[in-house]
């Protein structure tokens, strides 16, 4: 390993420690946050996608354990798959640069330790979804790392606050800016002195493609929250006439799920495709969560019908779902234009084979109808206010509750969900633009966003017997 002298001289050279022991190259902005943590208690990171944070960090646990004795390292990120599959497989692929590191750094799915000492000098992850996943920690040498700070409860925070009360304790937390309050929020804020802060737009990092900007600016315009989160690293605009936030949404991306071997709820939907650049986007909800299955451009109405059959079968088959002891799979289509051409194919499979597709039942859905609600003016409006209520972190009380869906991490649904807007009929209700007032004022046609509606719209199941469409 390194010697004493050298190691009094990288721990307080961390970038120089990057380039020399573990042989990469940190772009000015990555140096400099790693030479925060030299001499600021507390360093917080907004940036926009791409940027090269996660390298950052993975470069300062391995620094951090290296150059100081018998350290506790504790990183924390608000899902499984950003902290084990992004995070902690980054450290991993870092720590193979140089052959010595990685045989004396022992990495483990869930510790990275120092040879000899797996209980006195290490790092470790644990997953935000409980209050008390940075609690217990003590040492003289302590580095907390929050990925995606923007997503982590304020809870979480707490054990660190008190922790940062040690001299030789740090913390550096990075994140897209998603959120308009809670620990990160303030740190580029009302406690903005407390912090040595970094704001790092994607527009002027070398690890940021052009053509991906470029992307983004094209499809959701640089006026955008989309844009400002994910490419610029600003917070969202609390703008009077978007229905759902873009906080909401990204609060629901980066809520944990732990699936079940069996869910209790199993939905399809599919927004069909009318013409021209439209998707047809076919997607599907187990339990919280909601994922794509397929999207296409200019597909006909039978291979649609055929692709959410393979996708039911799928579900079935994955499931192990038996006619007579589980329910059928509500399968919601949009029904306007030519999607009632794939909802008479469904209908027409079921009639012929009602034994093998005993597990659909199909509900034709049309977007815009108009609808007798105290609120709502039309049906396109009430199933938003539907996902709404799912998104929101507070009951209609005001009391906290949990996030009730988590949606998948796509631009596109992102920008059509957080960018649509709605207004007041003269009968006193909301309404949510329509497609075609999105479409006019350049706003990309909803179709994944349409796609997650029919997924999350609850169904009242016919009064018939099982197999029977």
């Amino acid at each position: 390993m390194l010697s004493k002298e050298a190691i009094r001289y990288y721990a307080t050279h961390p970038a120089e420690f990057v380039q020399d022991i573990i042989k990469a190259n940190p772009d000015p902005n990555q140096a400099e946050i790693l030479n925060s943590l030299v001499y600021n208690q507390m360093t917080s990171v907004r940036s926009g996608h791409g940027v090269g944070k996660s390298a950052v960090e993975a470069w300062a646990v391995i620094w951090f354990i290296v150059t100081h004795p018998y350290p506790k390292i504790p990183c924390t990120a608000p899902t499984q798959h950003q902290l084990f599959d992004i995070l902690w497989a980054e450290i991993s692929k870092w720590k193979r640069n140089n052959k010595v590191l990685d045989t004396e750094l022992i990495w483990t799915k869930e510790k990275l330790y120092m040879r000899g000492h797996s209980e006195e000098w290490f790092a470790v992850a644990r997953t935000a979804s409980t209050p008390d996943a940075l609690q217990g920690f003590h040492a003289e040498h302590m580095l907390y790392i929050i990925d995606e700070a923007s997503g982590v409860d304020d809870k979480i925070f707490e054990p660190v606050l008190g922790a940062l009360s040690t001299p030789g304790a740090r913390l550096l937390m990075c994140g897209n800016p998603t959120q308009l309050s809670g620990f990160f929020y303030d740190s580029h804020n009302k406690n903005r002195e407390q912090y040595s802060k970094f704001h790092i737009d994607g527009r002027n990092s070398a690890r940021v493609s052009q053509e991906f900007v470029q992307t983004i600016i094209n499809m959701y315009g640089e006026d955008s929250d989309v844009f400002r989160v994910r490419v610029s690293g600003d917070f969202p605009l609390a703008e009077d006439d978007i229905y759902i936030s873009l906080p909401l949404v990204e609060k629901s991306i980066q809520t944990e799920y732990i699936p079940r071997k069996k869910p209790d709820i199993i939905h399809i939907g599919c927004d069909v495709a009318r013409f021209g650049t439209d998707k047809t986007v076919i997607g599907y909800r187990t339990d919280k969560k909601v994922q794509f299955f397929k999207k296409r451009v200019g597909q006909d109405t039978m291979k649609t019908a055929d692709d959410i059959v393979l996708l039911g079968s799928l579900l079935v088959d994955q499931y192990k779902l038996k006619k007579g002891i589980d329910l059928p799979i509500p399968i919601k289509v949009d029904d306007s234009g030519v999607g009632g051409g794939v909802v008479d194919r469904l209908r027409q499979l079921k009639r012929n084979n009602p034994s093998r597709f005993w597990w659909m039942e199909i509900y034709p859905v049309q977007f815009g109808k108009k609808i007798r609600h105290k609120f709502y003016d039309d049906s396109t409006t009430y199933m938003m206010s539907v996902l709404k209520r799912l998104l929101s972190p507070h009951d209609e009380d005001g009391n906290p509750k949990e996030v009730e869906v988590v949606l998948p991490d796509d631009d596109a649904l992102v920008a059509q969900i957080s960018g649509r807007k709605y207004g007041i009929t003269e009968n006193g209700k909301i309404r949510v633009e329509s497609k075609k007032v999105m479409k006019a004022r350049g706003v990309q046609s909803p179709d994944e966003a349409d796609c997650v509606l029919l997924v999350c719209l609850p169904v009242k199941r016919p009064k018939k017997k099982k197999g029977a469409d």
